[in-house]
């Protein structure tokens, strides 16, 4: 197992134990998933190319779906990309009464990411990066590039653009225009008054301004800029049936936007639950101009489609998840400077009680099975006169186990 840095250790493993997503090193815990990263991997050649993407990521609670999003999005900084991610809440949505469209542009503004800032707080460095890259042109900072003339509101971005420029001139901070971009005016008047622009990103018009920030991004020398967005459940819980729709209305047409190439160099990427997608009363298929660009095509029945606009996450492999396992095992070791003594047999025992001591072997998930795994080589750790087989005794079976399974063998406790 090559060396990996303490910081980015010490972070993977307090978030594994903890049942969330770490930020850093998932390259080296990665397994399985290839034909869903190969999809990604084409998506992030069309968004340089100019176009982009949007579709929605299935998989119910534990099953992969925030892992698979990180990784993508450290791949894409790798690559060059410009990144946006935010969680949906009950005070973050696409569009909402009290701005909770609005909220969800600040979360997602709040952690822009490149390579050199991978952990967010990005937007004033591809600030400056526009402004170095125009101004290196020779070409007139006030003017709007022809790739952006046609978009709405790309006149004030420019002018909050300009205006950063001059307060930085001056000795000033350049706050003023980042409020702007953050979304943080709450009149127009005041914004106005401030920076000359006559707009301000609101609840309506916040996907217009991500459409400019894509071609920001561009022209500041990135290849275009990819967004994500977790917890769509979020939208399926909303109690308003109008309020519910209200959302699915503005999915739809960021969907229309970017999948007709009204935007250009911009991927969008939503995670959810299987119920969100596909419950026909609440879920996105309530909503019939969804449902007929999301549904299922009529040629896929039990075969995966991971070109469609849903891709639907499959749980991992028994066999992915004991290679999971041993990775895990060798990091604790490495983060600790302790042996753990647990060998492969040993791995394939726990798995094996892992997943039969559920209620189903089709409800383990990951997630479970790796922070029970921490847990457990934890305790181990701290009591050296338990043995592996002493901790995980007494652990009840069901008949959800497969006898054909090598990793199932019958093992006496």
């Amino acid at each position: 197992m090559p060396e990996i840095p303490k910081r980015t250790l010490v972070t993977m493993l307090n978030a594994l134990s903890s049942g969330v997503v770490p930020r850093r090193g998932l390259e080296y815990i990665a397994v399985g998933r290839r034909k869903e990263t190969e999809t990604f991997v084409s998506d992030m050649e069309a968004t340089a190319e100019g176009g982009g993407a949007f579709r929605i990521i299935s998989g119910r609670y534990g099953n992969g779906k925030s892992f698979l999003m990180q990784m993508v999005r450290n791949n894409a900084m790798e690559r060059g990309f410009a990144v946006m991610d935010a969680d949906l809440s009950v005070n973050r949505r696409l569009t909402g009464s009290k701005s909770e469209g609005l909220a969800t542009y600040r979360e997602l503004v709040k952690n822009t990411a490149v390579r050199s800032r991978p952990d967010g707080g990005a937007l004033e460095s591809i600030v400056r990066d526009y402004i170095d890259s125009v101004e290196g042109e020779g070409n007139d900072l006030s003017m709007v590039p022809e790739g952006m003339v046609h978009l709405p509101f790309a006149h004030d971005v420019v002018k909050a653009i300009v205006s950063y420029r001059d307060s930085v001139s001056d000795g000033g901070d350049g706050s003023d225009a980042l409020r702007w971009f953050k979304g943080e005016y709450d009149s127009k008047r005041d914004a106005k008054g401030e920076l000359g622009v006559s707009s301000i990103p609101d609840d309506y018009n916040w996907y217009d301004i991500i459409k400019l920030l894509a071609m920001i991004s561009v022209y500041a020398g990135y290849k275009g800029l990819i967004v994500f967005i977790d917890e769509g459940v979020v939208l399926y819980k909303i109690q308003s049936k109008v309020s519910r729709s209200n959302n699915y209305e503005r999915m739809l047409t960021i969907l229309n936007d970017i999948m007709q190439g009204k935007s250009s160099h911009l991927s969008m990427y939503l995670c959810g639950t299987p119920e969100f997608i596909e419950d026909q009363n609440r879920g996105l298929y309530s909503y019939e101009a969804l449902r007929s660009r999301l549904f299922a095509g009529r040629y896929e029945n039990d075969v995966d489609n991971y070109m469609g606009p849903v891709i639907t996450l499959r749980p991992l492999s028994n066999e992915d998840i004991f290679v999971l396992l041993r990775t895990i095992r060798g990091l604790y070791e490495q983060r600790h400077g302790w042996t753990s003594g647990i060998d492969d047999p040993m791995l394939e025992d726990y798995l094996r009680i892992a997943v039969t001591s559920s209620v189903s072997a089709s409800m383990v998930t990951p997630r479970e099975i790796t922070r029970d795994f921490i847990s457990l080589m934890d305790t181990m750790m701290q009591n050296p006169d338990k043995g592996f087989y002493d901790l995980i005794k007494g652990r009840t079976v069901n008949a959800d186990a497969n006898p054909d399974d090598d990793l199932f063998m019958d093992l006496e406790i």
